[in-house]
């Protein structure tokens, strides 16, 4: 409920959003994609406050922050944490919110969990832009279990365990 909240909050601060079809509209598009196109600190650090609004909610099942300076802490400690990590989008579409479902696929290669191992995921992200063209809302969903949980020691056996059981 408490992400319903936050778009509803953002909804209310940002009415207007990049006009359909505008070329401010694909600019944000654009800039999205190429913010998780390579994940890299640098990239983080550089990109950040073209890509996110001062004021931006995300979640990406993880974790949820508020705020510019927190998202490029926790963005720029999961850069640190893998060794290459590359988001392709697959396909967009907009609402009648004026709002974004994207459809994505993820490759991450963690630096100490089964290191040397791409691991693929999909998923979809709701975003919501600024006037100005700035991710104000991100949520994502994803399998956090196949995409991160499943290389952690211990708890990966008990997730597998579990889809065998199911």
């Amino acid at each position: 409920m408490e992400t319903l909240q936050e778009l509803d909050r953002i909804r209310a601060r940002h009415p207007a959003p990049p006009t359909a079809g505008s070329d401010a509209e694909a600019q944000a598009l654009a800039r999205f994609a190429s913010f998780f196109s390579s994940f890299a600190p640098d990239r983080v650090q550089t990109l950040l406050a073209e890509t996110y609004a001062d004021d931006v909610y995300f979640n990406d099942t993880l974790k949820a922050v508020r705020g510019l300076g927190d998202l490029g802490h926790y963005l720029k400690d999961s850069a640190d944490a893998v060794e290459d990590c590359r988001v392709e989008i697959h396909e967009t579409t907009r609402t009648a919110h004026g709002e974004h479902p994207v459809r994505w696929s993820m490759m991450i290669r963690f630096k100490r969990l089964r290191r040397g191992v791409d691991t693929w995921t999909v998923g979809m992200s709701h975003l919501r832009f600024d006037a100005q063209g700035r991710v104000v809302y991100h949520q994502d969903y994803w399998n956090a279990a196949d995409g991160i949980f499943q290389h952690i020691p211990l708890l990966g056996s008990a997730i597998a365990a579990i889809k065998r059981r199911l």
